[in-house]
């Protein structure tokens, strides 16, 4: 029977022997194949981290490519519950005297009380016209007080009514109102009756009554009157919208209206936080430490070059204002160190917010060459679905991939160089072991020899 079990033939440990020689081949190769693998994880990390820090970016710059959210108003009302009020960045700095007389009511008109709101009411139509449009429902035969109203409030075409059934001493009815406040909403109903005169009789000419007239609002503002169908006023006073709650005639509530500086500082500082805390990223995520020798995952990387490169040409340039005019950063009290960081000029922002608002509105919001929307135009190019830090991951799933690859092929490599050496050696260990059982066999004969003397004897 051939000899199997390795080493028993020459004495060597086979084992031993071959796992060293795969390993000296196999163990240079991983080491490789890891640090590989660890350079693609860190750049992935790395884009992770600054695609974050451009998102914020982007966060910060939302707030001043829009000029309303740039430019905020403070809208005081006092203690008044005759209404509240928002102003957007058109309103000017102001004191106003409001009066409310009256509020605007919406039309609501009832037809005629029945003592089972479950009973059929009659066959046909109603009609409805609601300032200048109408609508109708078909009501069938069978169909209760609740099928009307909901009839009337899914129906597709509805101009602007809602119908409920109210319960009261009297018995129970059907109440339409208009959707919007003022006379021009007053409800007309025709009734239509095909079988008997159930509808007419409860929502034609004398059986439907008004329940609550339709008004305009009335309010004072420094003594003008004004009358509104509603009771949201928009651009009485140019900027501002007033929505009135309550009514007396002999009450008398102050509105002013004020610059929110607070809001345009803490705008302005998210702007340079955001920016520097980006360029800080860009830093860790690029530099080289010489002290430990250590390059960051994207050191000399294209990508991080050209952000930085777009981003310090954006915010050293002048936007025009047109009619000659321009502004920078620096105009606004916002400047950069010689490392390219942003700082605020405290006294240097205040003075440009009391005496040209409309500069810094300007320097960031200026549709298409505002600072702010050209910068989130730029970032957006990175950060976007599909955008270029998306292509570069998905250059980094590939390496990742193909890497993968390299290792299974490897790993059979391997497997194989192993089988192969245990082969070789497991032949050299039977020869060995052969040679060995002759070389016992002819030092036995020789022995047995007549005239030899034992040397244990």
């Amino acid at each position: 029977m051939a000899l199997t079990a390795t080493g028993i033939g020459s004495g060597l440990d086979i084992n031993t022997i071959v796992g060293v020689l795969v390993d000296a081949e196999k163990v240079p190769k991983e080491a490789i194949f890891n640090k590989t693998e660890d350079t693609i994880d860190a750049k992935v990390s790395a884009m992770g981290s600054l695609k974050s820090a451009l998102s914020s970016f982007q966060d910060a710059l939302e707030k001043l490519k829009d000029g309303s959210s740039l430019n905020q108003r403070l809208v005081s009302t006092g203690d008044s519950s005759f209404f509240t009020a928002t102003a957007d960045k058109n309103a000017q700095t102001g004191s106003y005297n409001i009066v409310v007389e009256q509020l605007a009511q919406r039309h609501k008109v009832a037809g005629a009380f029945t003592a089972d709101a479950s009973a059929a009411v009659g066959e046909g139509s109603l009609g409805f016209t609601v300032n200048s449009q109408s609508f109708s429902v078909d009501v069938a035969a069978g169909d209760s007080l609740s099928a009307i109203a909901d009839k009337i409030n899914s129906a597709d075409d509805n101009a602007g009514v809602t119908a409920t059934i109210v319960t009261t001493d009297g018995g129970s009815r059907l109440v339409v109102s208009s959707d919007t406040e003022g006379p021009d909403n007053n409800i007309s109903v025709t009734a239509t009756d095909t079988t008997g005169t159930g509808l007419s009789d409860m929502f034609g000419a004398g059986n439907l009554s008004e329940v609550q007239a339709a008004k305009e609002s009335i309010v004072y503002i420094d003594g003008q009157k004004l009358q509104s169908q509603t009771n949201e006023i928009k651009n009485a006073i140019a900027g501002v919208t007033l929505n009135l709650t309550d009514a007396d005639l002999n009450k008398t509530s102050v509105l002013k209206i004020e610059l929110d500086e607070e809001a345009v500082k803490e705008n302005v500082q998210g702007f340079v936080d955001a920016y520097n805390s980006l360029m800080s990223t860009i830093d860790k995520v690029s530099s080289y430490d010489a002290e430990k020798e250590k390059a960051s995952a994207l050191q000399g990387d294209s990508m991080i070059r050209s952000i930085e490169s777009q981003m310090r040409n954006m915010i050293s340039s002048r936007v025009d204002l047109g009619g000659g005019q321009s502004v920078a950063l620096y105009d606004i009290g916002i400047e950069a160190d010689r490392y390219g960081k942003l700082s605020v000029n405290s006294s240097k922002l205040d003075t440009a917010i009391s005496e040209d608002m409309s500069s810094i509105e300007g320097l960031f919001a200026t549709d298409t060459t505002g600072l702010a929307t050209r910068l989130d135009t730029l970032v957006n190019g990175y950060v976007k679905s599909g955008g270029l830090i998306d292509s570069r991951n998905n250059a980094y799933t590939g390496d990742k991939k193909r890497l993968d690859d390299q290792r299974e092929a490897f790993s059979l490599k391997m497997e194989q160089l192993e089988a192969r050496l245990f082969k070789q050696f497991n032949a050299m260990d039977l020869v060995v072991g052969k040679l060995n059982q002759q070389s016992a066999g002819i030092v036995n004969g020789l022995n047995s020899l007549p005239g030899v003397i034992s040397q244990n004897g």
